[in-house]
């Protein structure tokens, strides 16, 4: 059974949901119910969105975590991150 998590409005929780939602987690250190509300959150997407997201994660992945944040800002409510 997977569990409902809550959704946030806050831009480093929608970050983290893109960043996550299509992550494996190999070592297990996020539950399975949080990755997988992420892909489900960001399945959910418009595809505007979606590219909000990736611009998101591009800014992340570059080192510009504030800027990163700024622009997930503009993304719909996302699950809470869990660390």
């Amino acid at each position: 059974m997977t569990a409902i998590l809550q959704l946030s409005d806050r831009p480093t929780d929608k970050l983290q949901a893109a960043l996550n939602h299509d992550w494996d987690d190999p070592d297990r250190n996020f539950p399975v119910d949080y990755l997988r509300a992420c892909a489900r959150w960001f399945a959910g997407l418009s595809e505007a969105d979606r590219k909000v997201a990736g611009s998101a994660i591009w800014l992340y992945a570059t080192g510009n975590d504030t800027g990163a944040a700024k622009i997930a800002a503009d993304l719909p409510a996302a699950p809470i991150f869990p660390l």
